[in-house]
């Protein structure tokens, strides 16, 4: 795969660096000196220094016509979005994607009826729109739909992978994976185990220890029974929420916890639960954002104020909440204010952080959940960029693992063999499966017969390119 990327950001240089990891063939081109010289330190890929909207550059020196997909990062969501369509004109099957953060750009130009060819009909010649700020609270939703008990990636078909670390009073200190199924009442997989010595995909003999971190597969169902089982404690849903930050996303998160229309599916579900007897709070120190949210918002208590403010905290009696979600656009600010409400005796607590890498500070500071924003986003750009058969990626582990979902060719050389006849213990394992045709997707067991058509949803180590082949046929 050929991607071109305009724009050497933070997110850029993710996007590139994931993608030049696993062999594809990237173009990164930015006009800021600082940049093109920071990213060729970092990355092993084409970096050219021009304007990326340039269609000459784009032509000649990053040859787009050869190229499968187009990703416009710039800070400037005119730029992105005129880049696509100009582009589009003489090139209408190149993958085009825009980071787009203004919200009326965003909600204007979402795809509104199907095309000839049944797929969503896009307009502008984009692609894909992707903006920052609904993808992270999007992740937020996952998470407090969950119980606020780690961070949820959608798989697709009503299952969840649920990242936590294991406490001491876990059911699951000093319990091997095949053992595991006396513990629980639920149909379950973990797909990795983290700690001090590395990341792993278990075995029947991996053993679980205290302080390790991992990933569980069940459905949005079973999320009550993995609260109890992470902590050994019952968990009830939260009804005093406190949101920091008025901003996008704070407001974002408010609009889904009124929503109380019959769900479509399981996570809308679990979230009505929280929107019916739940007490809502946003605070902001911002007037103005504060007096726009009182006229938008009817349902809920907006208080202008310090989070960091004792006496205020007080005075509302903001200690006294189940649950607090820290999103407003000061990334450090969110941490704090998040492990000091937790300090307080606030139960459960989420922080908006600028990317993965502190993880482990805002596990270290007590806070339950850290929703990267930046590497959320580009998880969605890879997802993307996949193509047809592959419908969502999702990075783990501090991007040592990908979790992808695909469908198995009529080439696969998998086609017609059970699962526990494939050899790739230790280099991959399959966590959902579905045959064509069918509704629900399924834990798989070692009998399960892989055939032609089946959706499957896998994890294996970025850049193993073993089972992706395998499943293509081209192995």
């Amino acid at each position: 795969m050929k991607v071109v990327i305009v724009g050497a950001s933070y997110t850029g240089i993710q996007l590139a660096k994931s993608l030049a990891d696993e062999k594809s063939d990237v173009v990164l081109i930015d006009n800021s000196p600082g940049k093109v010289r920071l990213a060729r330190n970092k990355i092993d890929c084409t970096v050219i220094q021009a304007d990326g909207n340039d269609l000459q550059v784009l032509e000649r020196d990053a040859a787009i016509d050869s190229a499968d997909a187009l990703v416009m990062l710039t800070e400037d969501d005119e730029t992105n979005m005129v880049t696509c369509s100009l582009v589009d004109i003489g090139h209408p099957k190149l993958l085009k994607i825009a980071r787009v953060r203004n919200e009326a750009y965003y909600a204007a130009c979402q795809p509104a009826k199907d095309g000839e060819d049944g797929e969503k009909a896009h307009p502008l010649g984009i692609s894909t729109m992707l903006n920052p700020d609904v993808e992270a609270a999007d992740a937020v939703q996952r998470a407090v739909a969950h119980g606020v008990i780690g961070n949820i990636a959608d798989l697709g078909g009503g299952f969840y992978i649920t990242e936590f670390r294991v406490t001491p009073e876990s059911a699951l200190v000093g319990k091997k994976m095949k053992e595991l199924g006396a513990t629980t009442d639920w149909h379950s997989l973990v797909a990795y185990v983290s700690n001090a010595d590395g990341s792993v995909l278990p075995n029947g003999e991996t053993q679980l220890k205290a302080d390790d971190k991992i990933g569980i597969v069940s459905s949005a169902a079973d999320a009550g029974e993995l609260s109890r089982l992470k902590s050994g404690e019952d968990t009830s849903v939260p009804r005093r929420i406190v949101i920091f930050g008025a901003g996008r996303i704070g407001t974002l998160i408010v609009e889904r916890l009124l929503t109380a229309r019959p769900a479509a599916n399981m996570l809308l579900s679990l979230m009505r639960k929280f929107s019916i007897d739940s007490e809502i709070y946003l605070v902001d120190a911002d007037e103005r954002r504060c007096r726009e949210a009182k006229e938008r918002f009817k349902g809920i208590r907006v208080l202008c104020g310090d989070i960091s403010d004792k006496d205020f905290i007080r005075d509302e009696g903001l200690d006294a909440c189940d649950l607090m979600i820290a999103v407003s656009s000061s990334y450090d600010r969110n941490l704090v204010a998040a492990a000091y409400l937790k300090s307080l005796g606030v139960a459960k607590t989420i922080a908006l952080t600028e990317s993965s890498e502190f993880d482990d500070v805002a596990r270290k500071l007590g806070i339950d959940v850290a929703v990267p924003m930046r590497s959320t986003t580009v998880d969605a750009m890879i997802s993307h960029l996949r193509g047809s058969g592959t419908s969502s990626v999702h990075t783990v582990c501090d991007g040592q693992f990908e979790i992808v979902s695909c469908d198995v060719s009529g080439q696969s050389v998998l086609a017609g063999k059970r699962l526990q006849d494939v050899p790739m213990q230790g280099e991959c394992l399959l966590l959902l499966v579905r045959h064509e045709g069918a509704s629900p997707f399924e834990i798989p067991h070692g009998e399960y017969e892989i055939r032609s058509g089946d959706k499957v949803v896998f994890i294996a180590r970025a850049g193993n390119k073993k089972l992706p082949m395998m499943l293509s046929g081209m192995g």
